[in-house]
């Protein structure tokens, strides 16, 4: 396991990557002083755990850890830690905060949940939220379903559910605006009128109302089985790589490490005798298979620009993603079901 720390220099930078190498037994830890846009060395890290205060000091720091964390699960140490704070990280992608006040037991327990494709959140907040519960805005139908669901009466459009759904799970403004097809200022206005139907202030208040209604449990699956995935967002870390029209990009019964996404260009998978172009996800039966053996060889009809992921990367982006999840799910399924009726 390879996890990346960053932070100035010092006692305490060196005291976590002591504390980092005893989380796993070949856990390899390399600390460098701040984390910019391209990562050092050839290798992707597993887990990036971040100083908070470099954080709140550069905010070239704070975008580029934006940017790794669509594929790389990160944790912030925070001095101590702020409902406001940990609710920007968290809206920004961030998998996990830790209080620097925290065990080792506790931070161990945090990157065991982000590798899982969690979230973790800091104990204190998690206490507060206990001790004082958010009160609904209305009062709570005596009804088996209301009881289950206290906003079930609450008045959103179909627009502020989508909205609010997006926002649960982590999504930016600007991204749900592109996601929706709508104008970035139209999502801060349904905002507005979402955290007052909700009588909350922050965004992670927001999303924790949101986990607890069923038609944002609905509108969620339903965006999962009908709305567009943006796949090439979700792969934008990933490395991308060129083959020549030609080149075979692995052959039948060949070990399986990754799959990947067709930028531009033409594949034939041989076996099948089919083409795919951009925009096609292959290679993914293999990744998932219980024998890890690639089912087709594929061939680059044409010169091909890809974006590879790596079967940890597939794994944590199945957890993190439901969408990507049911995506790859379907696909598969799809797959199979073809191949059956080529071969009746």
């Amino acid at each position: 396991m390879y996890i990346l720390l960053t932070g100035p220099a010092g006692l305490f930078r060196d005291g976590v990557a002591a504390l980092l190498r005893g989380f796993a037994q070949d856990a390899e830890v390399l600390a460098c002083d701040r984390l910019g846009v391209e990562l050092p060395g050839a290798r992707k890290p597993d887990c990036i755990v971040m100083d908070g205060e470099r954080l709140r000091e550069r905010s070239d720091e704070f975008d580029a850890a934006r940017g790794h964390a669509r594929a790389t699960p990160i944790i912030v140490l925070l001095g101590m830690a702020t409902r406001e704070e940990v609710d920007e990280l968290i809206a920004a992608g961030i998998a996990g905060c830790v209080e620097k006040s925290a065990s080792a037991k506790l931070l161990f327990g945090a990157l065991g949940l982000v590798l899982a494709g969690g979230v973790s959140l800091p104990r204190s907040l998690l206490t507060a939220s206990t001790e004082a519960p958010y009160a609904p805005p209305e009062s709570v139908p005596s009804s088996a379903a209301a009881a289950a669901d206290p906003y079930l009466h609450l008045h959103l459009t179909q627009r502020q559910l989508e909205v609010l759904a997006l926002l649960a799970r982590g999504r930016s403004n600007k991204i749900i605006a592109r996601e929706l097809g709508v104008a970035e200022a139209t999502v801060k206005t349904h905002l507005t009128t979402i955290f007052k139907a909700l009588k909350v202030s922050s965004r992670g208040e927001a999303s924790a109302v949101a986990a607890r209604m069923e038609k944002i449990r609905d509108t969620q699956a339903n965006h999962a089985f009908s709305g567009p995935l943006p796949v090439a967002r979700l792969l934008a870390r990933m490395e991308s790589q060129r083959f020549r029209a030609g080149e075979v990009l692995f052959r039948k019964g060949d070990p399986s490490g990754q799959m990947f996404y067709v930028e531009t260009g033409v594949v034939r998978l041989a076996e099948p005798g089919i083409e795919l172009g951009a925009g096609a996800v292959l290679g993914e039966i293999g990744l998932f298979s219980p024998e890890r053996r690639r089912t087709s060889t594929v061939v680059c009809k044409t010169d091909c620009e890809m974006r590879t992921v790596s079967a940890a990367d597939a794994i944590r982006l199945y957890y993190q993603e439901p969408e990507f999840a049911l995506y790859l799910v379907q696909l598969i399924a799809g797959r199979l079901q073809a191949d059956k009726e080529r071969r009746a």
